[in-house]
């Protein structure tokens, strides 16, 4: 699955995508986008081999960031606590969308998941003691740092 989190407002948004090849992951990470309205000003990334390893950028991937003007930013190995943000919303979704579903097919997954997200994304977020729709709304549209 692929998940982008405003850092700014834990504003989130995901989609099961079909493998972690470069291709998919840029079309999946441009209808995340799409969906948001907004262009981050850095996509942070782990050492996602689809995306690039040891600072190197996968093909491509350095085309559809300057496309969209913004940076590919790659976390160092083995170093979570830089995604934190991700990786507890990630959480949240596998205990609280997860449990109890069945699904019929990707389609399905990403249909579920996508009416979920608009109840989850008007839930106040106890770090920021703010909701990330409410957060979004007032953004100025381009964001500091998102996290996938």
């Amino acid at each position: 699955m692929l998940v982008i989190v405003a850092a700014h407002s834990r504003f989130l948004t995901a989609r099961m995508i079909p493998t972690r090849k470069t291709e998919d992951l840029i079309l999946g990470s441009w209808e995340l986008i799409r969906q948001l309205e907004k262009v981050p000003r850095r996509l942070i990334w782990d050492n996602e081999p689809g995306i690039g390893q040891k600072g190197r950028l996968a093909q491509g991937v350095a085309a559809f960031a300057g496309t969209l003007a913004t940076k590919v930013v790659q976390l160092r190995p083995y170093d979570p606590e830089s995604k934190g943000i991700v990786e507890r919303r990630n959480g949240w979704m596998e205990t609280s969308f997860m449990p109890g579903r069945t699904f019929t097919s990707p389609a399905d997954f990403n249909a579920q998941l996508a009416v979920w997200l608009l109840t989850a994304n008007t839930k106040v977020v106890r770090t920021i003691n703010a909701r990330p729709v409410d957060l979004m709304r007032v953004s100025d549209g381009l964001c500091k740092g998102w996290g996938f």
